[in-house]
């Protein structure tokens, strides 16, 4: 994956997860929002670039007792400013 598509993939996801307006979705959830190349990507490439989004602030973990093992992230008051910003809210 190049850093466009990196980038594309990025701002995709944050999109899918801003249009859950506050649930926390889950990767599967997102992949419907991807190109097909991007959506055909391992779960581990697409959380990597989740994680990258969290460490940015945009996005949050939902923090789970039980089963903590399926990763679901909600989008953060910078999240949703960013995509603003950028006209995509």
């Amino acid at each position: 994956m190049d850093a466009k598509e990196r980038e594309n993939l990025r701002l995709l996801a944050l999109s899918a997860i801003s249009a859950a307006k506050g649930y926390a979705v889950e990767v599967q959830h997102i992949r419907p929002s991807l190109p097909p190349r991007l959506a055909r990507l391992p779960a581990e490439d697409i959380e990597a670039e989740l994680l990258y989004l969290e460490d940015k602030g945009f996005i949050e973990r939902e923090k789970k007792e039980i089963a903590p093992v399926v990763k679901r992230w909600r989008i953060t008051a910078a999240g949703r400013d960013y995509l603003a910003e950028e006209g995509m809210e």
